[in-house]
């Protein structure tokens, strides 16, 4: 027994040494009994001295790929913000922001500072839409930020969609800033109609339940459509092409073709609203469950603007610090259900559709201005590349 001991030993010892990934196995082997009645110590401590080696290797290659991490993100991005929590998406509120490295060329972009109100108060209606009582911090968060950027919001108009459930309530303190209509359907298209009345200003600004700006990127929107009034002025535009009708994201985007910008933050004047209201039937109903648009108003409402007005949108990029768009959570958003995309998906669809309806004018136009707009610091640069 005690040779045979040694052989399993010197072997175990051997393995450890040469093929740390055997270890286990060479020392159950050892010890099961069938190869010499009984477990070897020396063995057992080699075993163990050879786990221990590769916890400690292990733990430096976590600290390495974590310390890379951190350099990456120091490097890329320049802060985060979290706003609210909700279990129902975690992470939804949490907005990294990236360092803004990309060159300016003056033929694509163009740089503008913050610009404060002028004398005669031009300010902002912000329009929001609500459907989902489980977005009440939402609600509330949007109202106080809102309602709080008093040079440049004059009030706030929030829409209730939802026939069975009250409307968030709005705190005491804001409700001469806040105005809730509830309205008598669920319609996707409430948001563009029914907003307009309570408005007091010119610039109307629809966007998300789920996002929210800052003052200055505010500021920054109401310069460009005090220059391009009858454009659609966002945050986010994306691609159609005017032979397919095929809708697709900004990986193919490009200023010299047809253009949109999607409903997630737009700023444009009471006219469109207007529009929207004066729309027919089959139009305003074209976004209901099972129509050709069924929940793609904005792509509704660019058409609308740009057959009426034979203008593009205007882009400005987002998320340049501290002018920035921070993202709340969104529990069940309508944008992650399937078919969605794709030469085949229902914003596809609905392009063709608009296409096919605005058969006499252009529904999609390329942008009023090929260049695209970043809001920076005064201290940065004021205009130009």
């Amino acid at each position: 027994d005690g040779g045979c001991a040694r052989t399993l030993t010197e072997s175990c010892i051997i393995l450890v040494v040469r093929h740390p990934s055997s270890t286990n196995l060479v020392f159950r082997r050892a010890t099961d009994g069938s190869r010499g009645g009984g477990g070897s110590p020396a063995c057992a401590m080699a075993q163990q001295q050879g786990s221990r080696r590769r916890r400690v290797s292990a733990r430096w290659v976590a600290l390495t790929c974590l310390a890379c991490a951190l350099a990456y993100v120091l490097h890329t991005y320049e802060t985060f913000v979290v706003t609210t929590f909700s279990p129902g998406d975690p992470f939804g509120g949490i907005t990294l922001y990236r360092r803004d490295r990309t060159p300016c060329d003056a033929d694509l972009c163009a740089k503008i500072v913050p610009v404060a109100p002028p004398n005669d108060g031009e300010k902002a209606t912000v329009v929001l839409m609500g459907y989902k009582t489980s977005r009440a911090a939402n609600y509330r968060t949007l109202f106080e930020s809102y309602a709080a950027m008093t040079d440049t919001v004059d009030r706030v108009v929030f829409i209730w969609n939802n026939l069975d459930a009250d409307p968030p309530e709005v705190p005491p303190g804001l409700r001469d800033r806040v105005v809730v209509i509830r309205a008598e359907r669920n319609d996707m298209m409430n948001r563009y109609a029914l907003a307009h009345p309570s408005a007091r200003t010119d610039a109307m600004l629809t966007i998300d339940d789920d996002v929210l700006i800052s003052e200055g990127l505010l500021r920054c929107m109401l310069s460009q459509l005090r220059v391009h009034g009858d454009s659609i002025v966002g945050l986010d535009a994306r691609h159609v092409d005017a032979a397919t009708g095929n809708y697709a994201g900004g990986l193919w985007l490009t200023p010299t073709e047809p253009n949109v910008i999607i409903g997630k933050t737009m700023l444009m004047s009471k006219a469109n609203h207007e529009r929207a209201t004066k729309a027919s039937d089959e139009l305003r109903e074209s976004v209901f469950p099972g129509a050709p648009c069924e929940s793609c108003d904005d792509l509704v409402m660019n058409a609308i603007a740009a057959a009426a007005t034979g203008k593009g949108p205007v882009k400005l990029r987002h998320n340049i610090w501290p002018h920035v768009r921070a993202k709340l959570p969104a529990p069940g958003g309508v944008s992650n259900k399937a078919n969605w995309y794709g030469p085949r998906g229902r914003r596809s669809e609905c392009v063709r559709w608009l296409q096919r309806h605005f058969a006499k004018q252009t529904p999609f136009l390329p942008r009023a201005v090929p260049q695209e707009f970043r809001c920076v610091e005064k201290t940065k640069v004021e205009y130009g590349g």
